[in-house]
């Protein structure tokens, strides 16, 4: 009888720390994969790791995310780093849609705005045109506004292509910001990203 009680603590010892492995397993790999952790910031609908952390001295959930999603990511001093999956208004952005991605030039040395697919990769489309930065962008008449087609669908100018694909998001990356964009990243000083009616 003892012997019989000994294995089935064992047994039930074995099987809850299995339990605890999966869940935790299961825990960890459901926040890595929602892309939030405590050094981000939210600004409008842009999300980003926070001015004043850098992965030298990020939370572990945060390395992690890098290392999936941004592999050789650069440091805070280098570059920033945001991204959103929203409109303006809130909502998904749906591939089926056609949006417009409206802005000012960022002071950065460089900046550049690509669109990925559900899982994480660029999206393959007929013209090979994966994002838009300072030099290739068509700029408004004042030189310094531009507006992104953001669409499934072909356009004149400006067309970042989002064909067949069930979701897309989309990363800002502003290499070597200037001090007061660090200091002043606000709804204002990022694009704004409007659902064509």
């Amino acid at each position: 009888m003892a012997l019989n009680q000994k294995i089935k603590k064992i047994t039930i010892g074995l099987g809850l720390v299995l339990l605890s492995i999966v869940l935790g397993s299961g825990i960890g790999i459901y926040n890595i994969k929602s892309g939030k952790s405590d050094s981000q910031r939210i600004i409008g609908n842009w999300q980003t790791v926070d001015k004043d952390k850098d992965l030298n001295s990020a939370d572990l959930l945060t390395i992690a995310q890098v290392a999936v999603y941004g592999p050789y990511a650069l440091t805070k001093k280098e570059v920033i780093y945001l991204s959103t999956s929203t409109d303006s208004e809130g909502n998904a952005l749906d591939p089926k849609s056609d949006y417009i991605i409206s802005g000012k030039k960022l002071d950065a040395k460089y900046w550049s705005i690509t669109a990925y697919d559900e899982n994480g990769f660029l999206i393959k489309n007929p013209i090979n045109k994966y994002s838009y930065n300072l030099e290739d962008v068509k700029y408004e008449a004042d030189s310094t506004s531009y507006k992104i087609n953001l669409s499934g669908t072909e356009k004149k100018e400006n067309w970042l292509p989002v064909n067949n694909v069930q979701k897309t998001s989309l990363i800002i990356r502003l290499y070597l910001p200037s001090e007061k964009l660090r200091e002043n990243l606000t709804v204002e000083t990022l694009p704004a990203i409007q659902k064509v009616k």
